[in-house]
């Protein structure tokens, strides 16, 4: 018979009480009890209902860190992780255990569950419940230290004028649910995370995707000894102070522990920075971890360095463990630093990206991996190259990224692969090699161009477009003091060079006239003295031509034949305009000079 070590898993069946103990103790992580509870109330109370009336209530997975050694030779046992079934055990232990659960506030608060004895059916406690004498407020009550049947049972049935015995049997049923068993899939302490998240996957019925950040933070969560409980919450408020500046009083007010602490000053300023250029979620800052700190790639690498893996022994040690989260806390105050991030704003708004969805790029994957490359640069380059150096390399490596969509695909591998070149070699050798592999003559006048071949207005490229006219303050097309940084920020609209219904009209599908070789931004004005005229006809009326200059065609990426062109020369146009287009992208990116 194959041994445990050979298996993947061993199922066997845990009492409720039991496993609540396990997590009061510490030997099973929940790091759910430290994080928002997203079940309603309604849901506990269906779930404590199930229990009370013999119903399964599904299976748990866990999984048993790895064994660690110790400096002195002994081993530690690694404390257990809940991968699965964190919000029904969360809801056992805050109904049940009485422990507080955090809202979405960060607010900290009791779920009572009711329970009425002689209907035998529970409730939300509410106001008239705790008043009603038939009802069990909070059943937390009848599983604290020193609860004794006779006392409570006699004292309830007198409240009610009923004999004890009426209600003795629903209340010691209720008592006992503790011992009802739940299945455990215990996950071999053996698996890699790969195959954690395989099985995870595999077994899941409710089609829920095991993440691999979310596993991060639960191993951080799990261990305090290295402060990771407060590691995560910096990764965690910070990504969502992010896009809620004013969760910052939720933090405060409810999280004093934290509030308190140095980790808090870390994060505190970015409740006034108000960018949506990039707004990592707390996976993004572990990918620029990673790439920074690490020299890695994949979150599964990060899940074992926090467990204490020694790549180059490949055993588990305390050495290594301390290591890592030296490093780690290292990474993720540096990502987090005021100046680092704004920094690295800056780094964007310099190539002319705008805060607005319409100019700033699509993914994350190029944007983690060019913060990550920034750190790396200003920490371990900054004697060799300018901080303009520094920033026109990461400028050009990101922009070639979205180019080619380096990032899009196998992204964790690509930038394993790249992080490690940038360590070991001169990076300006690095970025000269990929440009001539990857921006041969051939990518600005042919492959770019066929790649503009989409009606996608979401394309990073048509994004890429728009600000090479940001970065060179382009005038908006047929207007002389507007520009298209004005129509962006302004909410201002993209039309049709061609207009839509004048393609539409000879026949042209959507997927034709909506090109975004055939859109620019427009002034509203401008747009309906175009209304649905072919453009050898509008524009040779006067008063949309006042400002048709030679150069504000140029700025656009127009070619001026189109003053003559009607339908017939429509997919002419096209592609003499994405030859313009690649052109004006290509400036963009030569225009950051790494030099010095």
């Amino acid at each position: 018979m194959a041994s445990f070590e050979t298996l993947k898993y061993h199922v066997q069946n845990n009492k409720i009480g039991d496993l609540i103990s396990w997590i009061s103790e510490g030997k099973i992580g929940l790091p759910e009890m430290q994080r928002p509870f997203v079940w309603q109330s309604y849901k506990v109370r269906d779930l404590i209902d199930s229990l009370y009336r013999g119903y399964p209530i599904g299976y748990i997975i866990t999984w048993n860190n790895p064994d660690i050694r110790l400096k002195d030779g002994g081993i530690a046992h690694g404390k257990t992780l809940m991968i699965d079934g964190q919000q029904r055990v969360t809801a056992l232990t805050a109904a049940i255990a009485g422990e507080k659960v955090m809202d979405r506030r960060f607010v900290k608060k009791r779920i009572r569950i009711a329970f009425n004895p002689q209907k035998e059916i529970f409730a939300t406690r509410t106001p008239a419940i705790a008043k009603d004498p038939t009802w069990i407020d909070d059943i937390a009550q009848l599983f604290t230290d020193g609860y004794s049947d006779f006392t409570f049972i006699t004292k309830f049935a007198a409240k009610n004028g009923l004999d004890p015995d009426s209600v003795a049997p629903a209340i010691q049923h209720l008592r006992n649910l503790t011992s009802n068993e739940i299945g455990n899939i215990q996950l071999s302490e053996h698996l890699d995370m790969d195959a954690v998240t395989e099985i995870f996957n595999r077994i899941n019925s409710k089609g829920t995707v095991l993440s691999s950040a979310d596993f991060i933070m639960s191993k951080l969560s799990s261990d305090d000894f290295h402060h990771g409980d407060m590691l995560r919450k910096v990764v965690e408020y910070f990504s969502r102070l992010m896009r809620d500046p004013a969760a910052i009083a939720d933090i405060r007010d409810n999280d004093s522990k934290f509030s308190n602490s140095e980790y808090y000053k870390w994060i505190a300023w970015a409740a006034d920075e108000h960018t949506d250029l990039y707004q990592p979620e707390f996976g993004d800052i572990f990918h620029v971890i990673l790439n920074f700190k690490f020299a890695r790639g994949k979150h599964a690498d990060l899940i074992s360095l926090v467990s204490g893996r020694d790549f180059a022994t490949k055993q588990y040690t305390q050495e290594a463990m301390d290591h890592t989260y030296d490093l780690l806390a290292d990474g993720i105050q540096q990502v987090t630093d005021k100046s680092n991030f704004q920094r690295f704003m800056m780094i964007l708004r310099g190539m002319g990206m705008i805060s607005h969805s319409k100019v700033k790029f699509q993914g994350t994957g190029a944007l983690n991996f060019s913060y990550a490359l920034y750190l790396l640069l200003k920490n371990e380059y900054s004697k060799d190259f300018s901080h303009s150096q520094i920033e026109n390399i990461v400028r050009r490596w990101l922009l070639m990224s979205i180019l080619t969509q380096r990032y899009s695909g196998a992204a964790e591998s690509q930038s394993e692969i790249d992080i490690k070149q940038f360590r070991s070699e001169d990076p300006l050798s690095v970025l000269a090699r990929q440009e001539k592999i990857q921006l041969y003559d051939g990518f600005w006048s042919t492959t770019l161009p066929q790649k503009l071949n989409t009606s996608s207005s979401a394309s990073n490229l048509w994004r890429a477009f728009l600000m090479a006219q940001a970065k060179s303050n382009s005038p908006l097309w047929l207007e002389d003091n507007l520009k298209v940084v004005d129509a962006v920020t302004e909410e201002g609209n993209i039309h049709h060079i061609f207009p839509r219904a004048y393609l539409r009209k000879h026949g042209f599908r959507q997927d034709q006239y909506n090109q975004i070789a055939n859109f620019v931004f427009l002034s509203q004005p401008r747009n309906l003295q175009i209304s649905d005229q072919a453009p050898v006809s509008y524009l040779h009326t006067q008063e949309v031509t006042q400002f048709a200059t030679a150069e504000n065609f140029e700025a656009n990426a127009i070619p001026e034949s189109l003053k003559d062109m009607d339908y017939t020369s429509y997919d002419d146009f096209l592609r003499e305009r994405r030859q313009l287009m690649a052109e004006r992208i290509k400036e963009l990116y030569y225009s950051f000079d790494v030099n010095g």
